[in-house]
Order: C-alpha cells, then sequence, then structure tokens
C-alpha cells in the first residue's frame, strides 16, 4: 500500500484508481481499499476529475521533521553563525538506503545553480557531499558498493580497479573532507563529514562556491571552514541527549539496500558503522 506513493512523481504527478490498477496488477477491491487508506491518513486527496494527488498529511510531516529533527536542531543555529562572504550555498544531506538525500539546502548566492535541492536524492558514488559520507562506510560495503558501479566509479574518477578504489576512499578519510567540481559543473563543493557517534558518519556537511570565482586559495578556506563547521555539528550530535537527559540514538545504522554483504578476510579489523 505504501508502494502506491512512490508512483507519485514529478512526470506523473496524478493517479487514477483505474490507471494504479493497471500499474500495479491488483484487484479492484484491493485497490480501492488501499486508496482509501491513504486517503483517510491524508497521504492523497481528490484532484482533477477522478484522479488523487498527494495529500497534506506530507506538509505537516515535513514541518514536523524541521523543528524535531536532532540533526537540523544541531546544525542550524551553527549554520547561520558561518556568515562567510565566501560561501555561495550550504548543503546537509544524509544517507538513507543506498542514496544520499539533501535534507537542508540554504542558497546564498543567487547567480549559482545548484542540482543539489532539498528533497533530492543522489547515488553515493557523485558529488563531494556523497563521496565523503561514501568514505567512511565499513569495508565490505565499499566492496559491494565498488562490485555494483565498477564503470561508474571510474567514470567518476574515483578508481579503475578495487584497489584504486579503496585507496582514494581512505585518502578522503585521511584528509577530513572532499573537494568536488573541478571536472564538471558550474560550483565547487567543500563537503566534510559529520558524525552521530564515533567513527560514525551518515551525514555530510558541503559549501559551495561558483567555479568562476573560486581560486586555490578560496578551497583552502571553504576547506577550513566546512571542516570546523561540520566538527561543531557533531559534537552536538554526540553529546544529543533527549529531554529527559537520557543519550538518545540520532540516526539509525546505514545500511546499503538491496545487497548481499560479505567480510573480505583481510578487511575484518574496520569499524562497522553503528
Amino acid at each position: 500500500m505504501l508502494g502506491i506513493l512512490d508512483l507519485f512523481t514529478e512526470e506523473s504527478p496524478t493517479w487514477t484508481v483505474e490507471m494504479l490498477i493497471k500499474e500495479l496488477n491488483l484487484t479492484r477491491a484491493t485497490t480501492y481499499r488501499y486508496v482509501k487508506a491513504l486517503y483517510d491518513a491524508g497521504f492523497i486527496v481528490p484532484g482533477a476529475g477522478s484522479s488523487y494527488v498527494l495529500g497534506p498529511r506530507f506538509i505537516q510531516i515535513d514541518r514536523q521533521i524541521m523543528r524535531s529533527d536532532p540533526l537540523l536542531r544541531a546544525a542550524r543555529p551553527l549554520l547561520d553563525a558561518d556568515r562567510s562572504k565566501l560561501i555561495g550555498a550550504k548543503i546537509l544531506s544524509g544517507f538513507y538506503g543506498d542514496r544520499v538525500l539533501s535534507v537542508h539546502v540554504e542558497k546564498i548566492d543567487k547567480d549559482i545553480t545548484l542540482t543539489m535541492e532539498r528533497g533530492l536524492s543522489f547515488p553515493l558514488i557523485y558529488g563531494s557531499p556523497s563521496q565523503v559520507i561514501l568514505a567512511y562506510l565499513p569495508a565490505y560495503q565499499l566492496r559491494n558498493v565498488y562490485n555494483a558501479n565498477a564503470k561508474k566509479i571510474a567514470g567518476q574518477r574515483l578508481g579503475d580497479n578495487w584497489q584504486e578504489f579503496r585507496a582514494e576512499m581512505k585518502k578522503i578519510r585521511k584528509a577530513g573532507h572532499r573537494v568536488g567540481g573541478h571536472y564538471q559543473g558550474s560550483v565547487i563543493g567543500v563537503a566534510a563529514p559529520i558524525f552521530h557517534a564515533p567513527k560514525a558518519v551518515s551525514t555530510s556537511l558541503c559549501y559551495v562556491r561558483s567555479r568562476e570565482i573560486c581560486t586555490e586559495a578560496d578551497i583552502k578556506n571553504l576547506v577550513d571552514l566546512v571542516t570546523d563547521t561540520a566538527a561543531k555539528i557533531s559534537q552536538e550530535l554526540l553529546s544529543y541527549k533527549t529531554e529527559d537527559g537520557s543519550m538518545s540514538p540520532v540516526f539509525p545504522s546505514p545500511r546499503l539496500t538491496g545487497q548481499q554483504f560479505f567480510d573480505d578476510d583481510d578487511e575484518k579489523t574496520v569499524t562497522t558503522v553503528t
């Protein structure tokens, strides 16, 4: 039933019961039952004619997330305090399933064009906000990512084989940041990891600047700015407590979906993300 909601996209924002029956190969009775349950919960509402569109419940849930999510509550005051004129945009991204989702985007330079708008998701191998999260995954997960995306990884200049890819990920971890945009695009993005537990990363902060006006000195300064703010956010999350004073997990364990994981004998010393 909840899978019906995935059918509502920018390209197909409206669906009729007849369309759902055909798309999902469900019986009419089952489809009507699912539609009624989603309608009663406010997830879909009647649109033009006999169609349905996404409903106001999502707006309510989004407001709740904006007001109560520990990451946003910790990050937004620190982002507001970082007013360097070098920063054209600020992007918070989180790892969900096997993709990275933009959870907070603040555009400062009106002349830059961003592809990472709030609510859009991207594969783990694309862009500095994603790659700086990817680098901190356990080695057995990295191996599965490589096996499933070897050609795309080579296209992103992350390595032509597993050894090169693993070495590139180690390089990112050692540097503590990732600079992206040199090879394509109109912006330079400098991303740093945000830790929600020791050695556990499922979120990144990226500062963006127009490539036309970005110098090597600017990049160095952006690295300092983004790593400093990301470290402050990490500290807030690592010390996060609920209102009753007890410690509370901030994020679920990041797990790649739809893949069978395995351990390499030479990778067993890697700390698993929790």
